[in-house]
């Protein structure tokens, strides 16, 4: 697996964390993914973009640890989108519930904006 984790300059700032290949069972794998995500918590990250574009494919395990960010995200009024997962990965995902309960967009953009969006409406 690789990951590539940017952020973006909007109010609030989104964290984006793109996955490419393949997340197995294992250290090497959702074990990693498990690392980069608490990381990203106890960086104070609360706004995270998960880009599935180049994932190939997420073990069951991996989905469940991006469930739990997503819902660490939002007990620290945060939250989470997903963005480019399609095929195999889209249909495990909506397989084990992902999708009712972390928003799926298209691109990063349509989902860092959402994001922003949904910031902004809390706010007011």
């Amino acid at each position: 697996m690789e990951t590539i984790i940017s952020q973006t300059t909007s109010e609030p700032p989104v964290t984006v964390l793109a996955i490419k290949g393949e997340v197995s069972s294992g250290p090497e794998g959702v074990g990693q993914l498990s690392r980069i995500l608490d990381g990203l918590v106890a960086q104070g990250v609360t706004h995270l973009v998960v880009d599935l574009t180049d994932a190939e494919f997420l073990v069951s395990r991996a989905l469940g640890q991006i469930v739990t960010t997503a819902i660490q995200l939002r007990s620290r009024s945060g939250d989470m989108m997903i963005s480019g997962a399609r095929g195999p990965v889209a249909a495990a995902a909506l397989t084990v519930g992902v999708g009712e309960m972390i928003q799926f967009h298209k691109t990063v953009d349509e989902a860092a904006a959402a994001l922003v969006s949904q910031y902004t409406a809390k706010k007011s």
